[in-house]
């Protein structure tokens, strides 16, 4: 019941994109055409009970059109705050192109050690998409930390993020594992420019990025 509940909110707030970080108001979508994705990512990785559906959006990720679903708590739930988030490919075949878990969980706890997190990143990636995680080379393992902000506060999250390299298409991915073995973390397919050292790939996954390009556009707007 729950599930149908989702699938008629979720077009009432449907969103899409309009250049790299604009989102409009100006779309809505059938169920038939949401539920694929949501369906997809749910055979994949379980959405955490404590979030509930709050919207979807029509982005743009390296020039493929895909769905951001959004889901936050009843609390902590603007831009920069709590959410559970992820990135499903508009077309088939589908692929996950990452999710997010922002919890205040994840904030002052011991991590683990890198053999716990490799041995827990390697499994992840292999159930998630074999034929990417056959590909890809680890790079390193370290600490790794995200910002959010409670009770008008900042406050680091922080996981062991594994960080790996695939040399056929020249692109990366990572997984950053919680304090309990679970995932805090997964991107794919993402570029890098070297030359410039920052990363070409949006970040729809990250509020502070969303709202730095929301003030370019509206910058150029202006």
């Amino acid at each position: 019941m729950r599930q149908n509940f989702f699938l008629v909110f979720i077009i009432l707030t449907a969103k899409s994109c309009q250049g790299q970080g604009e989102i409009n108001d100006s779309q809505q979508w059938s169920v038939d055409e949401l539920k694929p994705q949501l369906e997809f990512f749910q055979s994949k990785v379980v959405i955490p009970s404590d979030f509930k559906a709050d919207t979807v959006s029509l982005v743009e990720v390296n020039k493929e059109k895909a769905y951001l679903f959004r889901y936050t708590k009843d609390v902590n739930s603007d831009l920069l705050q709590e959410h559970f988030s992820f990135i499903v490919t508009q077309e088939m075949p589908y692929r996950i192109l990452g999710f997010t878990r922002m919890d205040v969980k994840y904030l002052d706890r011991d991590l683990l050690s890198e053999e716990q997190t490799r041995e827990i990143a390697t499994k992840f990636l292999l159930e998630i998409d074999a034929d990417l995680a056959n590909s890809l080379e680890n790079l390193w393992i370290d600490k790794h930390g995200e910002s959010m902000v409670i009770n008008q506060q900042e406050k680091l999250i922080f996981g062991m993020k594994y960080k790996c390299y695939r040399k056929s298409r020249g692109d990366y991915a990572w997984v950053i594992v919680g304090f309990d073995g679970s995932v805090i973390t997964f991107e794919r397919d993402i570029i890098w420019d070297n030359a410039a050292n920052k990363r070409i790939t949006q970040k729809w996954l990250h509020d502070s990025w969303i709202l730095e390009n929301d003030k370019k556009q509206q910058d150029v707007k202006g």
